[in-house]
């Protein structure tokens, strides 16, 4: 079996079927555009099941077939009971192909006309068929003899009068010609005509070639034997009859060319599946037990072929068949010691699982380790292939039974693993809270589109442990069913719900196109958002409406914005302008930072800064850039005059320098550091001095002073303290002079 699951949601997916997490083996849709439950099947019988429903679908294959070419017996009511045979049957395969032979045969049916020949055929005769029944006494067989010479006799009577009865009838028979020639004497040329006309346009109409072109034959010879009359209206009647003849003609040669061009491609159908099967053989591939089922069904239902094709064709077929099959036992043979090889190993693998698990207690750590050697068993266990079927159910079992311990085991002992459990379990069981809900909903429309985007929520919610995963699903599933049901018995409802969603929507449509040549193109927007909002919470409207109403709702949206994009093609052209007149203003204002007197270059700034805040806006991209530096400049002009009467030197010659004002700024930083350590030094000086000045209380003495070596520590501390911001200060310094060399250079 394929491994499919790498591109399909199913455990097993199929042309014709997919295998749910369930282990529910689902037919996809089919002509009643429904999927349909087949069985329950685990991944372990899976195979064996697959290839009995496609034997069984070639079964029902040639069971359509033989009722269908059984033309003595098929009626309309046996076609009817044949479809609804086959709708019920557990098979896979394309019921669509049956379903089409079945109405193709019926549609057959329905257009031929009922056809009554008249026929002398001695119906008064006693049926030859017809058995004696044998005697059963000694009177009965005397009576028959008896019968036997009356026989005799009777034949003996009728071979003297044969001639003559001939006599009579050939008699007869002249009596009768002259009879029908009296008769079209005295019967009107132009009705007798025009009967012909009419049997013959009946006629054209038909599809049973063989017996219409018989019977046109006959008509044309009772035209030429029909009484002479030369009129235009006789004319008239023989150039339609002679129509009707060709149209008829045309379609018979026709029909006879579709159908040898259907018997050219029924052979090349079957020259290549000969071909496959060939290939088939040649490579050995006793497994594709499926797929020679189906080329079985294929090749019976194929139709007929060019004559003198069909005898060779089936002989090789049946050859290469019976070639399959002889080796179909041996590989079933192995196939038996596979499986049993099959259940060791997987014995073997369970074994080593269970032993996962009893390792398992609450003093675990080593979860990660575990988890790798639980999951690398288990794909080792599916991969493992088939076991015999009387040993497949209790493996199984015992399998599922040691992922639900494992499982349980790590949500008792594992506080990771037990929150993300517990998290998908509650947003599984708010998923079923919400679809259960959804049954008292009274727009069953709406509902029916939320149901939906509840199953896509639930597929993206991650897998709980077996046993809870379906719990929650059959609960999901309950609740879904029953809105489907409830959804089936309510159509009519369903339908007044759209056509309300319906008028609904026509509203919003008209205030869509109401404010769509608004100018105000802010508040314009915010209307059209909160229509498309209410949009997307009104149910759905009926199918065939939706895309008219889509459209239109959106061609007044796209109205209203292709004009708003026009307007910010302006406004943003305008803003671009408006950057040009800001640039060269903040480049005014970076002159006036070099002015010789800083207190009239803060006069001339004002002037330039109400300029500036008058432009406008500028484009969203270079508003926050374009602040920053209006700020960085106007904070060099008025850092300038603040300097020029403050009447700090350091300010001052800063306030002159030639500096960029970002070098400008950097050095204003580090002199505040360089201020802030200046003061932090000074207290520390005056500490020195005041330890100092309480040394010369201490007298001279010759021993130690416990007090006088403590105040000695303490200076020596205090210094080493003033020596760091000494040194700090001298490297701010060094860093505020690197700074103006570099802005110099």
């Amino acid at each position: 079996m394929e491994d499919n699951k790498q591109t399909s949601e199913f455990l097993y997916e199929g042309e014709h079927v997919f295998l749910t997490d369930n282990n529910e083996l689902f037919l996809k849709e089919d002509w009643q555009g429904e999927a349909r439950k087949l069985c329950e099947v685990s991944e372990e019988e899976l195979e064996d099941k697959l290839a009995e429903l496609t034997q069984a679908f070639s079964d029902l294959e040639a069971k359509v077939e033989q009722v269908i070419s059984d033309d003595d017996k098929l009626t309309e009511d046996s076609l009817d009971a044949l479809a609804e045979d086959i709708q019920g049957t557990e098979a896979i395969g394309d019921f669509s192909v049956l379903r089409n032979q079945i109405e193709q045969k019926k549609a057959a049916l329905q257009q031929e006309d009922t056809k009554e020949v008249a026929t002398d055929s001695g119906d008064d005769e006693p049926d030859e068929d017809t058995e004696e029944a044998e005697p059963t006494s000694e009177v009965e067989e005397a009576k028959e003899a008896t019968v036997e010479e009356t026989q005799l006799e009777d034949d003996v009577d009728e071979a003297d009068s044969e001639e003559e009865v001939e006599a009579e009838a050939n008699e007869e028979s002249a009596d009768e010609d002259e009879e029908s020639t009296d008769s079209k004497d005295e019967e009107d040329p132009i009705t007798y005509y025009e009967e012909i006309v009419e049997k013959a346009e009946d006629l054209a109409k038909q599809t049973d070639w063989p017996y219409v072109s018989m019977e046109l034959d006959n008509l044309s010879h009772e035209w030429s034997d029909g009484p002479d009359v030369d009129s235009d209206r006789v004319q008239e009647l023989y150039q339609k009859f002679n129509d009707a003849v060709e149209k008829f003609e045309e379609r018979k040669e026709e029909h006879y060319e579709q159908l040898n061009k259907q018997k050219k491609e029924n052979l090349e159908t079957k020259k290549k599946l000969l071909e496959e099967f060939e290939g088939i053989i040649s490579n050995e591939t006793w497994t594709a037990t499926r797929r020679v089922n189906q080329m079985k069904g294929q090749w019976n239902s194929t139709g007929p072929l060019p004559s003198d094709k069909g005898d060779e064709l089936n002989e090789r077929f049946e050859e290469l068949l019976e070639i399959f099959n002889e080796h179909k036992v041996d590989r079933l043979v192995q196939q038996r010691q596979k499986e049993e090889d099959n259940l060791m190993v997987k014995l073997t693998v369970l074994e080593k699982m269970e032993r996962v698990v009893e390792s398992i207690d609450h003093e675990t750590e080593n979860w990660d380790e575990i988890d790798e050697r639980f999951d690398d068993l288990t794909k080792q266990w599916k991969k493992i292939g088939r076991v015999p079927k009387d040993k497949s159910n209790e493996v199984w079992d015992r399998y599922k039974s040691v992922q639900d311990n494992y499982y349980d085991q790590k949500y008792k002992h594992d506080p990771e693993h037990q929150s993300k459990v517990d998290q998908f379990y509650h947003k599984k069981e708010k998923i079923c809270e919400e679809a259960e809900a959804l049954l008292e909903e009274d727009d069953i429309a709406s509902a029916a589109r939320e149901i939906n985007r509840l199953h896509r929520r639930w597929k993206k919610v991650g897998n709980l442990p077996q046993r809870d995963e379906d719990e929650l699903w059959n609960r999901f599933k309950s609740a879904t069913d029953a809105f489907n049901e409830r959804k089936s018995k309510n159509q009519d409802k369903i339908r007044e719900q759209e056509e309300e969603h319906y008028q609904q929507k026509l509203e919003l449509i008209d205030k869509a196109k109401a404010i769509k040549d608004i100018d105000d193109f802010e508040k314009g927007h915010d209307k059209m958002q909160s229509y498309m909002d209410r949009w997307k919470e009104i149910g759905p409207v009926p199918r065939k409406k939706s895309d008219k109403i889509w459209k239109q709702f959106k061609g007044a949206m796209d109205e209203f914005y292709d004009r708003r994009r026009e307007h910010f093609k302006e406004v943003k052209e305008e803003r671009k302008e408006n950057l040009e007149k800001k640039k060269e203003i903040l480049e005014k204002l970076r002159e006036l930072g070099k002015h010789d007197d800083p207190i009239e270059a803060v006069d001339i700034a004002k002037g330039l800064q109400e300029k500036f805040k008058n432009v406008g806006y500028v484009p969203i991209k270079h508003k926050n850039k374009m602040w920053k530096q209006y700020r960085e400049a106007c904070d060099v002009i008025y850092d300038r005059m603040r300097a020029a009467k403050s009447g700090d030197k350091f300010d001052q010659e800063l306030a002159k320098a030639d500096l960029d004002p970002e070098d400008r700024s950097k050095i204003q930083k580090l002199r505040k550091q360089y201020n802030k350590v200046k003061k932090e030094a000074k207290e520390l000086e005056k500490e020195v001095l005041q330890y100092k000045e309480k040394k010369t209380y201490f007298k001279p003495s010759s021993g130690s002073n416990s007090l006088l070596d403590e105040v000695e520590n303490k200076i020596e501390k205090v210094e080493q303290k003033l020596e760091k911001k000494q040194d700090k200060m001298d490297s701010l310094t060094d860093e505020m002079d690197e700074i103006r060399e570099e802005s110099a250079g």
